[in-house]
């Protein structure tokens, strides 16, 4: 079987790799299998992935391949911690992270620190989180990779948002910002300044909570994520009223120009799937 046969429905992903299986072919199965994992969890179909993924690294281990064991057992993992199975991924991120490591992986070594902090954070070991966290961020900083440094930075200020140390989580944020900026994510950027809306929100900084929710939505609208960029510029509206005249009118204008800019709403068809991230964790 070719990979040009290979479909990107997962249901018939999975006849595929059953008819591989059947044919003996192994070691495409097992790819097959992986492969069709990974578009459930695009899809949040947690279970279906979770099965595909367990079949997976089966006949990886059968196959006696270190680094489809490492691959698929991380991708498990991933599954369990959107399925809040929180001790099943702790030990299978800890094996994951034990196989990359043994294949010399480090990329891989530090997707599996990362989802490990996921997962004891998911647990409710704040301390025990936090430490991977760390360690997680060295990882991604020695590989030079500052997405991976940004997004576990942005995790670490959450966790202090959840534990409402605002003074920490704000240093938190402001640290991911700039990382953002610097490599120019759009995305990136404007998570970070809403957040740091909200904290200047929930502390009564009105003046600082409207012109991060501004930014904020300019930065949504220059990634074209345009259904938060309405949203978020509706929150930095409703703060003009609350702020000095000198700042009500530099706003105004820019906020015009972002009402502007924006397209139509569209009617949508489908449930929005909140259950997701896809930027949270990349798969192998």
């Amino acid at each position: 079987m070719s990979d040009d046969e290979i479909d990107l429905d997962p249901m018939e992903l999975t006849e595929q790799g059953e008819a591989a299986l059947e044919a003996g072919e192994k070691e495409i199965a097992a790819k097959i299998f992986n492969t069709a994992g990974n578009v459930y969890m695009s899809l949040a179909e947690f279970e279906d992935a979770l099965e595909c993924f367990e079949r997976s690294v089966e006949l990886f281990k059968e196959l006696d391949d270190e680094t489809g064991i490492s691959d698929t057992l991380y991708n498990l993992g991933v599954a369990q911690i959107n399925l809040e199975q929180w001790d099943e991924a702790i030990t299978t991120c800890e094996k994951a992270m034990e196989q990359f490591d043994s294949v010399k992986n480090e990329e891989g070594s530090a997707d599996a620190l990362y989802a490990l902090g996921l997962a004891h954070h998911g647990k409710g070991d704040v301390e025990t989180a936090m430490d991977y966290f760390k360690q997680a961020q060295r990882a991604y900083k020695k590989l030079g990779n500052e997405q991976g440094v940004a997004s576990i930075i942005m995790d670490m200020g959450n966790v202090e948002a959840e534990q409402e140390d605002w003074t920490s989580a704000t240093k938190t944020f402001k640290k991911a910002l700039k990382i953002y900026q610097e490599i120019d994510d759009k995305a990136g950027t404007a998570d970070a300044l809403s957040l740091l809306g909200d904290i200047a929100e929930i502390q009564g900084k009105q003046k600082k909570a409207a012109e991060y929710f501004t930014e904020a939505s300019q930065s949504y609208l220059e990634a074209e994520i345009y259904d938060i960029a309405r949203e978020v510029f509706e929150r930095a509206e409703q703060k003009l009223w609350d702020i000095p005249k000198s700042t009500r009118r530099r706003l105004r204008k820019v906020l015009d120009d972002i009402y502007d800019k924006l397209p139509e709403e569209e009617e949508e068809d489908e449930e929005d799937d909140e259950d997701f991230d896809e930027d949270l964790l990349e798969f192998q």
